[in-house]
């Protein structure tokens, strides 16, 4: 796309890393290089052991770097990380730009140029590896894919309400948060002190919060690309006591917050872990670590279904 969008509203960036050094210039090279350059940059490091801080500290001084923070003490979720850089965030728009990730040089232009009353707007994210090459991650070429979910193949509006209860009930079909962008003002729909709970599906209870307040639209190229590799949270082949009771705990959050599903979340939890790692395989030492709110969050059958499993 040449050019800027005639709409031209700010947009926050907020890159928050930990332990990303060999992918941190990229990604940051990739937001400072965008077409469209209305935006502000806050960088953010959560206490990592690598030369990130080198790599950060060689953009100081930078005109579109508006803040650098960094946490001496690692704080244990990038969703608190999430929440700082939203504190700091000036503009009207966010970007979270997840710190191994890296986009298109028209990534803002094309989104924000597509905008007419949505309050988020994201796009598809091709997969790649350490080294950029594309790779199949749970059988994606890329997310949504276009082949095993048709709805995707072209752009599209929706309102937030019926994207959440079509396609957000059973999985997460923004599955990339580098790949959104959303307005500022809806954060205030957020509780952040449930997300902070969660370990992985933080950023799908986030968005289920958007959606309650505004419309979505979707893009359908491919102007992010998401990188899996051996740091990623989810290069993890276990399905682990935590994984299954947050799946458990999001999915009864969005029969709290959209209303009645049409299958029960037992059923949900069944088709989630079908065909993969059984509960058997769960560790009991991984069990004895579960995190003691979604314990009381999440109805105890799964736990006693696990019980069962394992001994």
């Amino acid at each position: 796309m040449n050019g800027e969008p005639s709409y031209k509203p700010l947009v926050s960036v907020i890159i928050p890393n930990y332990n990303h050094a060999p992918f941190l210039k990229e990604r940051i090279d990739s937001v400072l290089n965008q077409s469209y350059r209305h935006f502000e940059v806050i960088l953010l490091d959560d206490g990592s052991t690598d030369n990130s801080r080198q790599i950060i500290e060689s953009y100081r001084g930078h005109e579109k770097i508006s803040q650098i923070e960094y946490n001496e003490v690692n704080s244990g979720s990038t969703f608190i990380q999430w929440k700082k850089g939203l504190d700091l965030a000036q503009g009207d728009w966010i970007w979270i730009a997840e710190s191994d990730d890296y986009a298109s040089q028209d990534f803002l232009d094309c989104l924000i140029s597509q905008i007419t009353d949505e309050g988020m707007v994201y796009c598809r994210s091709n997969i790649v590896d350490k080294d950029n090459k594309p790779i199949l991650l749970y059988n994606f070429k890329s997310m949504p894919d276009p082949e095993v979910y048709p709805d995707f193949r072209n752009s599209f509006s929706m309102e937030g309400i019926d994207f959440g209860n079509t396609y957000m009930q059973q999985l997460n079909s923004i599955p990339n948060a580098s790949a959104v962008l959303f307005k500022k003002e809806l954060i205030e729909t957020v509780y952040f002190s449930e997300i902070t709970q969660t370990k992985l599906f933080g950023d799908w209870l986030f968005w289920l919060y958007l959606l309650k307040k505004s419309k979505i639209r979707f893009v359908s190229d491919a102007l992010n690309s998401f990188r899996f590799h051996a740091n990623t949270v989810r290069n993890d082949t276990h399905f682990t006591a935590t994984r299954l009771l947050e799946y458990r705990f999001i999915v009864s959050c969005h029969e709290n917050y959209f209303g009645s599903n049409q299958k029960t979340i037992d059923t949900l939890l069944y088709n989630y872990t079908s065909g993969e790692v059984p509960l058997a395989k769960i560790k009991l030492t991984e069990h004895l670590k579960i995190n003691s709110f979604l314990i009381k969050r999440a109805p105890l059958l799964l736990l006693k279904t696990y019980l069962k499993k394992v001994f």
